[in-house]
């Protein structure tokens, strides 16, 4: 049992016998000045008063000990910071009143090892500025946080008139609950830091998915071994990723590792039931990780991949690894990491016979396949993102074959509830109705310049700086006459499709892009890019400008579309009956799904009526629960909703029964109501008007409901090809 030992911090401090560790899993030192100058008022109130400030839980155990003469090396848990801090306002007090024996008293232990002779022994990205403050040669102008708090805490003291002595007994009344992790009679501890750091972590400030799974794997490994595990795997997996983005490679991670959605912010539950599932070491795991990081490191900056096309067979031929991983990106396909993760794996392991040119060649028939039905719209995004990350890789990951490339291109042209990847007859309609100026306007630019371009055999790759509307988007009356009286109807279809879009580089920007078509001719004829200089060309030799030119051009150039992204292979499989998708209907809900284990919100800003009436700001939530084997969707307490009474409105359906329920005409409801059995109808009562609940109700990051369910029938159906 943890014995709590409560005592003022300074005599939990001061020892001829002990010093401190901070564990290298641990955060930096991260007090800002505005907590140090919170601490000192309270100090100074405590000078005036005499009052005992609690300043927290300090968790701690035994590293070493030499039980001969009874000295201990005690890693902090919990609690480093404030000890830190503390240590620090020593320094400034040792500094500013010329008092070395605080030195000696505080700060250091001449009975440890010339190693551990600090008594705060800091991790590494903060020990050099802590110990220099400490030793007495730091340099005022570096720029740390620990620094910049030690010079604070410098000028309080001295614009405080408050003396040493004062000062010290102020800094008694600080009391802290010390616990110790003590051993048992076996050697273990009678608590699991761990444990206690997860305790810890949900009552007091949340730790990201990174800093927990850090702790864990490092916790799990011997003392002695920390420091090098964190140096050699840990902080290169940091460097690999960036820190901001450990949370979503653990996530990628684990959906290639398991085959199932990962959650936002269950990332940690689930990778502790993997290693636990699995019995993978600590060690092992984080060996593991180093080696997915750099893979997940290209997909985030394909440049990094430079050197992997090395020793492919055919370079002279094709598009580099690095270039596909570069398209993927720029089509916005996170989605698709799992899956690739597991594939750049394979091409890079030399007892794996899938090499890479067949790399390369899934990886393309991923880029066609995400580019085809986004354009076309065969999916949700809900359903798109299921397909992408799970569907496909589950296949895989059970093979007993090594030909992935031409999986992937069976599976995604043979999917079992519909054709997901449009033929060259959809895409091509599709593509020349698509608003490419909102969507991948860039990337389709460059991906057809790179496609037609010649210039000394070499083939453009470039970005362009901007994108011209042939037709501008504000036509002059010049415009408007040759467009005739249906001028507005053709400016509103054709405006942003790819026949009335050309790229320009920085110099080839037109002096008037509402100018006529004459006049822009004459501009796009020195254009840097070949598309451009084709305008007249692919208008169909045109003199002028209208429907017919931009559907001649989007003919062209959807054609060469076709030949850029490959098409799907014939259909060899029937649809499976079973499982088709209901016309315009939902799946069911699953006990077990997402959607019955999300939050969703609907939220909609102030606006005026008609009348004149102020309605405030909708921010509504809603729940899913399953009763008698139905849903039940729960409109939830808290929810501001449109202010019926207040607007002379009434309310929808089962009035009665909303009434019932408990709501009492207030715009914020202080109960649940839970009697709508659709989520339309739960939307209907929120909004005070009709909706479709499938779509205005959200998960955080935006998902539809609708999207949600999908995703869970996709995922019930991979389950249960798992098992």
């Amino acid at each position: 049992m943890i014995k709590p030992d409560a005592c003022p911090i300074l005599d939990f401090i001061i020892g001829l016998y002990k010093t401190f560790t901070i564990p290298v899993y641990q955060r930096n030192y991260s007090w800002s000045t505005e907590h140090c100058e919170k601490l000192f008022d309270d100090l100074l109130e405590s000078h005036h008063t005499g009052k005992v400030h609690y300043f927290g839980n300090v968790v701690y155990y035994a590293t070493s000990t030499d039980y001969a003469t009874g000295y201990a090396e005690l890693a902090l848990i919990d609690g480093q910071q404030r000890i830190t801090t503390i240590m620090l306002l020593l320094a400034a007090i040792r500094d500013v009143f010329h008092d070395e024996s605080i030195t000696e008293t505080y700060l250091i232990n001449n009975r440890g090892t010339e190693k551990n002779r600090v008594k705060l022994k800091q991790i590494e990205s903060d020990r050099n500025v802590y110990e220099s403050i400490i030793n007495g040669n730091f340099e005022e102008k570096s720029d740390s946080n620990a620094g910049r708090n030690y010079k604070t805490f410098k000028k309080l003291i001295a614009d405080s008139g408050i003396s040493e002595a004062d000062l010290l007994a102020a800094i008694r009344n600080l009391e802290i609950v010390a616990l110790d992790l003590k051993l048992k009679e076996n050697g273990d501890r009678a608590e699991s830091p761990q444990v206690i750091f997860e305790s810890i972590n949900a009552t007091g400030k949340k730790l990201s998915t990174a800093d927990l799974i850090r702790n864990y794997l490092l916790m799990g490994i011997p003392d002695n071994e920390q420091e090098r595990y964190y140096s050699d795997f840990w902080l290169k997996i940091e460097l690999a990723v960036n820190n901001d983005r450990i949370s979503d490679f653990i996530n990628k991670y684990l959906v290639m590792k398991l085959g199932n959605g990962v959650y936002k912010d269950t990332e940690y539950k689930t990778f502790k039931k993997y290693l636990r599932k699995e019995n993978l070491s600590e060690a092992d795991t984080l060996r593991d990780l180093l080696k997915f990081s750099k893979y997940y490191s290209w997909i985030q900056k394909p440049e990094l991949a430079k050197d992997f096309d090395s020793n492919a067979s055919e370079m002279n031929n094709r598009v580099t690894t690095p270039e596909r991983l570069r398209d993927l990106k720029e089509l916005n396909t996170s989605s698709l990491a799992p899956l690739i993760l597991f594939l750049l794996e394979k091409a890079d392991n030399p007892s794996v016979s899938f090499n890479k040119d067949q790399l390369n060649n899934a990886l393309f028939a991923l880029e066609s396949w995400a580019f085809r039905t986004r354009v076309a719209g065969f999916l949700t995004s809900g359903a798109f993102n299921t397909i992408s990350s799970t569907s496909v890789l589950n296949i895989l990951r059970r093979s007993t074959e090594t030909n992935y490339d031409e999986q992937v291109i069976h599976i995604l042209s043979n999917y079992r509830t519909q054709d997901i990847w449009p033929d060259d007859k959809d895409f091509t309609e599709a593509f020349k109705r698509y608003n490419f100026y909102k969507t991948y306007k860039n990337y389709v630019q460059r991906k057809l310049e790179y496609a037609v371009s010649t210039t000394n055999h070499k083939r453009h790759d470039w970005k362009p700086d901007s994108i011209e509307h042939i037709m501008p988007e504000t036509l002059s009356p010049t415009w408007r006459k040759r467009l005739g009286e249906n001028y507005a109807d053709i400016h509103g279809e054709y405006l942003h499709t790819i026949g009335n879009l050309a790229p320009l580089n920085m110099h080839d920007q037109l002096i008037n892009s509402n100018d006529t078509f004459e006049n822009k001719q004459q501009q796009y004829k020195d254009a840097d890019w070949f598309l451009t200089r084709q305008i007249k060309t692919d208008g169909g030799n045109c003199e002028d400008w209208g429907v017919e030119q931009i559907q001649h051009r989007a003919d062209v150039l959807a054609k060469i579309a076709c030949k850029i992204w490959r098409a799907p292979e014939k259909r060899t499989e029937a649809i499976e009956a079973d499982v088709k998708k209901k016309e315009g209907g939902h799946g069911d809900i699953s006990p077990d799904g997402r959607a019955h284990n999300t939050i969703f919100v609907y939220h909609c800003d102030s606006y005026e009526t008609k009348n004149g009436f102020i309605v405030p700001p909708i921010n509504a939530k809603m729940r899913i629960e399953i009763i008698n084997d139905k849903p039940r969707f729960i409109v939830m307490a808290g929810s501001t909703i449109f202010p019926y009474e207040e607007a002379d409105r009434k309310l929808p359906n089962q009035e009665a029964a909303i009434r019932k329920a408990g709501w009492n005409g207030e715009i914020t409801l202080d109960k649940d109501v839970d009697v709508f059995t659709s989520p339309s109808g739960a939307s209907n009562f929120v909004s005070g008007g009709a909706s479709n609940g499938w779509a205005v109700w959200k998960t955080e990051d935006g998902e539809t409901l609708d999207e949600v369910v999908a995703a869970d029938a996709e995922a019930s159906y991979e389950q249960g090809a798992n098992d």
